[in-house]
């Protein structure tokens, strides 16, 4: 078998995020490809990572960037490297429901049933507390108040005015469901929920408006160019090229001045 040549950097990397090493890779049975990405993923690119953004933002987008991947045995990977980093239980349920809008919910009750049993593993008592702060009454109010938050004042408004006729309810649904029942809960604050919806709508690939928005809302909730790129780049050994530079177009736009 080939001799494994993973940097020290890499290695301490490895052995801090992951309870068990050969859940992370293919060590026995790919050695070369182990390698190459060892030293890409946990040296090269994250060393690029560590001043501007915090270790557990990091792995909590890259958490988020593989259900818009839909890579099941990286995201029960990275629900334990979480876990091993200090990230709270709440806080790795609210990164999965933070994704239920966005990919929908027949896609995210298999994460959501995979992240319980990594949970259950570890003995974390279930079901965790409830993190939600609306009513039926007042959930499309509230939506509608972290809407104009995040993308600036009066754009709820402007988005129901311009809405085709016979969409109405497309809107509202945006509004009460989306960000009424999900951005309005405990559990993580704004910033890491908005960067968190970045991060899983790059990894998707498919929704470059609503990535370039996105973009504008992490900007307003005071994230940094040089954080949004720091993310990005811890994240770009699992989406790739094409995805990354996508996202990079998106905070380009976004940051136009930085």
């Amino acid at each position: 078998m080939k001799d494994v040549k993973i940097n020290e950097h890499a290695k301490q990397q490895i052995r801090k995020l992951f309870s068990q090493r050969n859940s992370l890779n293919i060590l026995k049975s790919d050695p070369e490809l182990t390698q190459i990405f060892d030293n890409f993923a946990f040296d090269e690119a994250l060393k690029l990572t560590e001043g501007p953004v915090l270790e557990k933002t990091r792995v909590m987008c890259i958490l988020a960037s593989t259900i818009g991947c839909n890579a099941m045995r990286e995201f029960k990977v990275y629900v334990d490297a979480c876990l091993n980093v200090g990230v709270k239980p709440r806080e790795i349920r609210e990164v999965v429901y933070q994704t239920v809008p966005y990919v929908g919910f027949s896609k995210v009750v298999d994460y959501l049933l995979a992240m319980n049993e990594v949970f259950d593993d570890n003995d974390i008592k279930l079901p965790l507390d409830d993190q939600g702060t609306t009513t039926p009454e007042n959930r499309r109010e509230k939506g509608r108040e972290w809407i104009d938050g995040i993308f600036g004042a009066g754009t709820a408004a402007q988005m129901e005015k311009d809405c085709p006729k016979g969409q109405e309810h497309i809107v509202e649904f945006l509004e009460s469901y989306c960000f009424g029942d999900f951005y309005t809960r405990n559990g993580i604050d704004m910033q890491h929920r908005e960067l968190v919806t970045f991060c899983l709508i790059a990894s998707m690939g498919v929704a470059q408006p609503q990535l370039e928005s996105h973009a504008y809302g992490c900007k307003n909730m005071k994230i940094s160019k040089m954080e949004m790129v720091a993310v990005l780049t811890g994240m770009l050994p699992y989406i790739g090229f094409p995805k990354t530079l996508n996202a990079l177009t998106a905070v380009n736009k976004a940051y136009p001045e930085e």
